[in-house]
């Protein structure tokens, strides 16, 4: 016989007691039953008595995932030809289930997913490393053993609520996906699966804030003085400027910096390092770029020795003081670090057009380079002004 299931709200007549009851899942079978908590409290007003279920889609979605778990576990059990009673439940129950899956050569997509990151641990970065295992823990947070049937159009649907209601931002919100399809290609490579879930899903779309600081505000911050107690206060602005005036140098190039990424040539000093995030090794003549901006700020704190790098700051810290820095000068805008990259791209493509820009900011396509095409009301009216003739 097939497991019967049912939602039971207020099973022990607490609400009004204690003004929230517990939700559970009812599992009928042969005349007995077995009861299973959702971890989910509600009031009487939070509840649809009506349609027997939470008024609050995403927990309504989060009751229908555990009934799912059940039917999950009843369906393995009973595909390795085993007698189905509701005692086996206290195998999942105690979590016992994962050395089921195990004993029984079932590989579950969670497994798959740690044991590729494993077998992958020494050719990524760790950085990358650290973020898709957060990914993993993300997942197993939302259904602890995901099997590859489990990995339908509903299931990344679900999964991207989840991440929404755990108030992250829209790119945040994205790059969990991106991992997640990351492992769903790997599992289409190995046969595991046939059709990728991801085939009709559009990535949830946010409001770009690509925030910039336009020439005034850069020249607000090159006025800014310091007391003899401030000079991490102006190394931190002038890590800040440097990363502009060299084409945006990200901060995990610009916080390694030695007086070995750069050569001293004829034309002047020439950046010259491999980019921590592409890999891709690049020289850039800093003297052409803003007026050699950067070339006077590496020289200003060029180091003892070859070891010591420029700016021995943390992002962290950087950020933190980048936010004082903007008050003091008078900028009403979200400032970090990145904004420096931001700043030099939105610059750069309005200066010098969009090709020369991406080979600058090291962008692998054009359209990245494009949402750079900001134009001020101040730069707008100078292009205005500057024209003669209409005819």
């Amino acid at each position: 016989m097939i497991v019967k299931y049912n939602v039971r709200f207020d099973r022990k007549k607490e609400v009004q007691r204690k003004g929230k009851a517990l939700v559970q899942i009812e599992a009928y079978l042969e005349g007995n039953r077995r009861y299973f908590s959702t971890g989910i409290y509600l009031s009487a007003n939070e509840w649809n008595a009506k349609k027997n279920e939470a008024k609050d889609p995403y927990l309504q979605n989060q009751i229908r995932n555990k009934i799912n778990d059940l039917i999950d576990f009843e369906r393995k059990r009973s595909f390795l030809s085993r007698i189905f009673i509701l005692e086996d439940f206290d195998l999942l129950v105690k979590k016992k289930d994962q050395n089921l899956i195990e004993q029984d050569n079932i590989l579950s997509f969670t497994q798959f997913y740690s044991d590729q990151l494993k077998a992958r641990s020494n050719k990524i970065k760790y950085s990358t490393y650290r973020n898709q295992h957060f990914c993993l823990e993300l997942l197993k947070e939302f259904k602890e053993i995901i099997f590859f049937e489990d990995l339908t159009f509903a299931f990344i649907d679900s999964f991207s609520l989840f991440l929404s209601r755990k108030k992250y931002k829209t790119h945040t919100v994205n790059k969990r996906l991106k991992q997640l399809r990351t492992y769903i290609r790997l599992a289409i490579k190995y046969k595991h699966l046939q059709i990728n879930p991801f085939e009709d899903f559009e990535m949830p779309k946010g409001v770009s804030n690509r925030s910039y600081l336009i020439i005034e505000e850069l020249q607000a911050l090159e006025a800014l003085s310091f007391t003899t107690e401030e000079k991490r206060f102006e190394r931190v602005r002038d890590m800040f400027l440097f990363s502009v005036y060299a084409g945006g140098t990200r901060f995990s190039d610009v916080s390694t910096l030695t007086s070995n990424n750069f050569i001293e040539s004829t034309e002047g000093l020439i950046l010259h390092l491999k980019a921590q995030k592409t890999n891709k090794i690049f020289d850039l003549p800093l003297r052409l770029l803003f007026e050699g901006k950067a070339e006077k700020i590496a020289i200003k704190y060029w180091p003892k020795n070859d070891s010591q790098r420029l700016f021995r700051l943390s992002n962290p810290y950087v950020n933190k003081v980048l936010k004082i820095l903007a008050q003091r000068a008078g900028i009403k805008k979200h400032l970090i670090f990145h904004t420096a990259r931001h700043t030099a791209g939105t610059i750069l493509v309005n200066k010098i057009g969009v090709l020369p820009t991406k080979n600058i900011l090291q962008h692998s396509k054009i359209d990245t380079t494009n949402l750079y095409l900001h134009l001020t009301n101040s730069e707008r009216n100078k292009i205005l002004k500057n024209i003669k003739n209409w005819d």
